[in-house]
């Protein structure tokens, strides 16, 4: 049941993930990296950090790089200078996350235990369910803000629930 709650809102995250981005293909550059927000990253650096956090966590679930060097991974912004580019990155981000999802067969891999240093020489553990429940909420909030950036730029996506 776990798995497939998680499954389920990892689509969810998908959909409303790629209706924000069809709404931001109508901005100009200059709209989609410029501060929309006082305070806020720009639209642009804003979906950036959203998808280079998923694929940290990504790079370390699936077993291509430890949790230490995964999470020393850098999306520098800047690397991504248009929505083409910021498309591409979340395209390739969901098809390796897809992919790892197909491997998951049960409850009990949600249950797997990842371990990992932190600055200061401390291991942090969490089991995958609990971070894949995080990945999710992270994207709902910065989703939520980019919508919000959106509608100020006169671009709202409408309704984003899950229902």
């Amino acid at each position: 049941m776990l798995l497939e709650a998680v499954k389920s809102l990892y689509e969810y995250h998908a959909e409303a993930t790629e209706r924000v981005l069809r709404t931001a293909d109508a901005l100009s550059v200059e709209q989609f990296t410029q501060t929309v927000v006082s305070g806020q990253p720009a639209i642009r650096d804003t979906f950036v950090h959203t998808c280079s956090a998923q694929r940290v966590h990504l790079s370390w679930w699936d077993g291509s790089m430890s949790g230490e060097e995964s999470f020393r991974q850098q999306f520098p912004a800047e690397d991504y200078p248009d929505i083409r580019a910021v498309r591409q990155m979340w395209k390739e981000t969901l098809s390796d996350t897809r992919t790892f999802i197909d491997t998951l067969t049960d409850d009990a891999d949600m249950e797997r235990v990842y371990t990992r240093k932190i600055f200061d020489g401390s291991a942090r553990k969490r089991p995958l369910w609990q971070m894949m429940l995080h990945v999710f909420n992270h994207g709902t909030q910065h989703r939520s803000e980019v919508a919000l950036m959106l509608t100020a730029l006169g671009h709202s996506p409408g309704d984003l629930d899950l229902l």
